[in-house]
């Protein structure tokens, strides 16, 4: 098995330049630092962790930064991580930050001390600052539903884009010419990549056949979904057919908004919502929504890392785009 010694005689460099880069010091080349972890795969040489050797043979770990667990999304993404990782021989290391910056750069300290052997990424509000020594010393790294401006590694998302075009031109289609869109938060990629796909779609049609109204109250929760629908109709009353909510979650709150204002849905009003969330098929009416494939998204984040772990080949960055599609049930109808 090779050891750090090994790696410092096929770079031409010395042991402890070796250490700096396997701890991603600043105080290295940029050839340098190639050059050792170019030696580092061609060896197969793993840093040693604190704890025994054995174990680290045994076992390889990935560690897992996302925001929550809460609801059904990052779950389902969690668990088809851990599924496939699992029949790999992967354990998985999972930190929950909550959005807060200083607990992610905590979470990312401690991966980064224990030498897990790669991390998958989740939306990052610290920035890309926090990764900068994942990517110089080279400990792979793929991002999942999250976007990100520089593509330094493997990214997993969904085509939020496509998502959002397709359900306007699902409800078009179904006659509808005046919609009440529900926004997601600001800060949210996905939720403005699915508001711009209702802009591309508007381009589409015309500004002439279609018009658009905002909810006021942004966010993924249900009571977004409520507060935008009960205020719009005390200000504008019903003066749209359909809504499209930008998650179920949303979408649930809308059709609770209608239902309070003694509206049916979708006699009156249709709506559409995205996720295909659990609940959706035992909903009242049962919710048409946009379906985001999370399983496949985890799967296919976990295959990305392993293959980056375990391969020695390099090989240029893969920015993986997973489709959409409707899932027609009864809350939309034709008019």
């Amino acid at each position: 098995m090779a050891n750090i010694r090994d790696v410092a005689r096929m770079a031409n460099v010395s042991i402890a330049t070796v250490s700096r880069v396997i701890n991603g010091s600043e105080k290295v080349s940029e050839e340098t630092r190639k050059k050792v972890l170019n030696a580092m795969k061609k060896l197969n040489y793993k840093p040693m962790m604190s704890f025994k050797t054995t174990y680290r043979e045994l076992f390889k770990t990935i560690g897992i930064l996302i925001p929550d667990i809460r609801g059904y999304h990052y779950s389902d993404i969690v668990m088809a991580i851990e599924e496939y990782a699992y029949t790999k021989g992967f354990d998985i290391m999972l930190a929950l930050p909550k959005g807060e910056p200083d607990a992610e750069q905590h979470v990312l300290d401690q991966y980064f001390r224990r030498k897990v052997d790669g991390v998958i990424l989740g939306e990052l509000y610290g920035g890309s600052k926090l990764i900068q020594r994942f990517e110089k010393s080279g400990i792979p790294m793929v991002v999942v539903d999250f976007a990100v401006d520089e593509i330094n590694f493997d990214t997993v998302n969904v085509d939020n884009i496509g998502g959002g075009y397709m359900a306007m031109k699902y409800l078009y289609e179904h006659g509808h010419r005046k919609i009440l869109f529900i926004p997601g938060p600001e800060n949210s990629p996905a939720a403005i990549d699915r508001e711009r796909g209702i802009r591309k779609f508007i381009d589409k049609v015309g500004r002439d056949n279609i018009e658009i109204y905002y909810g006021v109250h942004r966010g993924y929760n249900s009571e977004h979904g409520w507060v935008s629908v009960i205020r719009h109709l005390q200000e504008h009353g019903l003066n749209f057919t359909a809504i499209f909510a930008v998650n179920d979650w949303a979408a649930i709150g809308a059709i609770d908004a209608l239902k309070d204002h003694g509206i049916k849905v979708p006699d009156e009003v249709s709506v559409i919502g995205f996720d295909d969330a659990p609940f959706a098929n035992y909903t009242n009416p049962r919710l048409t929504t946009v379906m985001q494939p999370r399983w496949e998204m985890g799967t296919t984040a976990a295959q990305l890392l392993i293959e980056r772990i375990t391969d020695k080949r390099t090989r240029l960055p893969r920015n993986i785009i997973l489709p959409t599609k409707i899932v027609e049930r009864e809350s939309v109808r034709q008019i």
